[in-house]
């Protein structure tokens, strides 16, 4: 997978495409609320190593930080050590300083977005210290410890983003130099941060390396597919049941990724190939149809494609300034050069999610490295600007005049109203959901919206949450 330097943080990511699937239908119904915008709030009910309830905290946005409020009972007066550590887990596990089982150790390390390697003060920036690591707490006599600070080391929503990771409370106070912890000792207190104003539903995926890059979803049969951006494994998920079966094995046909994913009028599913540069086309029962080949080059990256109105599936490459379109007869083509329009390829992955409007007039894509979005007239093929702003914009899902953009690095799925035209568009809504974790595409369940979370800036190096997954969650 080819990797891009991502924003101010560093994070090195295999960056990927959009997902959108045609058609819609009955399904299980879900009792979810549907999700709150602003004010974003979270909290963490903290816990003893033997489950005892000991205090609170609580998380609300306050620009790009976040103000934090924390009571804790039960400890050794004086002051304590505090860091929001890397996954959502208050059980034991190894502690790597110590290679040992310890309380709360499922916590993982610091949340250190920034990738610093490095434990250092709460002012520190995060390319130079851990983002998790936080001001210390102030016990008293009476073993209570309360402590207010407002951060932007840490949110609740962005790069930065701490949903679904866990507050620890240590037992020493904090140095705020000695990695990995700052000498701080035993974790005493551990809470998960969690939202209370909506819900949602996780697939589990079962392969330890899946990396879930694309995902389609096929009403007729209930079923999600979803792609492994790591070895082109693709999944069928029972939309009802969460149960997953291999539609296709990874690897076959040369297909060492399958990244973008649509299902066709005719129930076939489509797959984009990556630096493969091929787009396959799989019968509604997994066999492949045709292994379509862009021209050779070094610089292929085959990313996204969409079926249309017109019949013909269009196809991004994220690095080749081009857009193919493949006909009904399943001929692959370069349909348009993007060479002398307004669309400008620079460094990094640019040309990403597509899809076209119901109205069969365009195509709407967004670019990654810019965070434009471009309208592709399909009878003119005039390429026009229609907004900028979305930094990190990966898959798209157009419903009417809403479209939704995935923001993998951003960790958000941003909603887009557009005019009648789909000319100009205004942001009105950004859903960091439960934690994401560098979210790629997404797809539509009826009134669902489903998201993969790849965690591509852990596939070339890092250690990923598993299990990976797709989450279902209310339109908003």
């Amino acid at each position: 997978m080819r990797a891009l330097i991502l924003g101010t943080l560093g994070m090195t990511a295999a960056l990927a495409a959009g997902g959108l699937a045609l058609g819609g239908g009955a399904e299980m119904p879900m009792a979810m609320a549907a999700p709150a915008t602003t004010p974003l709030r979270a909290t963490a009910s903290l816990r003893t190593p033997d489950g005892a309830a000991a205090g609170t905290a609580t998380f609300e946005q306050v620009g790009a930080g976040v103000r934090v409020t924390v009571t804790a009972t039960g400890l050794t007066p004086g002051q304590h050590g505090m860091h929001v550590h890397d996954l959502g887990k208050c059980t034991p596990g190894v502690d790597a300083a110590t290679n040992t089982i310890v309380p709360f150790g499922g916590a993982g390390g610091h949340f250190d977005p920034g990738m610093s390697g490095n434990h250092d003060s709460p002012t520190a920036g995060n390319k130079y210290g851990h983002g998790g690591d936080a001001p210390m707490l102030t016990v008293g006599a009476d073993g209570t410890g309360r402590a207010t600070f407002t951060t932007d080391k840490f949110s609740l929503t962005g790069m930065t983003g701490v949903l679904n990771r866990s507050l620890v409370i240590h037992a020493q106070p904090d140095d705020y130099k000695s990695d990995p912890s700052g000498m701080t000792g035993a974790r005493e207190r551990c809470g998960i941060i969690t939202r209370g104003d909506i819900a949602v539903r996780d697939y589990s995926l079962p392969g330890p390396q899946d990396f879930p890059e694309g995902v389609a979803y096929d009403a007729r049969k209930g079923v999600l597919y979803t792609g492994s951006a790591a070895n082109g494994t693709i999944y069928a998920v029972n939309a009802n049941s969460g149960a997953v079966s291999i539609f296709n094995q990874g690897g076959g046909q040369g297909r060492g990724s399958a990244l973008g994913l649509k299902v066709d009028p005719q129930g076939r599913v489509w797959a984009a190939g990556g630096a493969t540069g091929t787009v396959s086309v799989f019968s509604p029962d997994g066999f492949p149809v045709a292994i379509l080949k862009t021209p050779p080059s070094p610089d292929a990256y085959v990313n996204d494609l969409t079926p249309a109105p017109d019949g013909n599936v269009y196809v991004t490459d994220s690095t080749r300034p081009v857009i193919f379109r493949v006909t009904p007869d399943l001929k692959l083509s370069a349909w348009l050069d993007l060479a002398g329009t307004p669309l400008k390829y620079g460094p990094g992955i640019n040309l990403n999610g597509i899809v076209a409007t119901p109205d069969g007039r365009a195509l709407l894509a967004v670019q990654l490295n810019t965070g434009d979005l471009w309208r592709i007239d399909l009878r003119t093929k005039a390429v026009t600007r229609v907004m900028g702003g979305l930094t990190r914009g990966d898959g798209l899902l157009l419903d009417g005049q809403t479209l939704y953009v995935v923001r993998n690095a951003e960790q958000v799925i941003t909603k887009v109203t557009l005019n009648a035209g789909y000319t100009s568009g205004t942001v009105v809504a950004e859903e960091p959901l439960t934690g994401l974790r560098f979210p790629t595409t997404l797809t539509a369940v009826g009134g669902d919206l489903v998201v993969a979370q790849g965690q591509l800036n852990k596939l070339q190096g890092g250690t990923p949450e598993v299990p990976f997954k797709l989450t279902r969650f209310k339109k908003f």
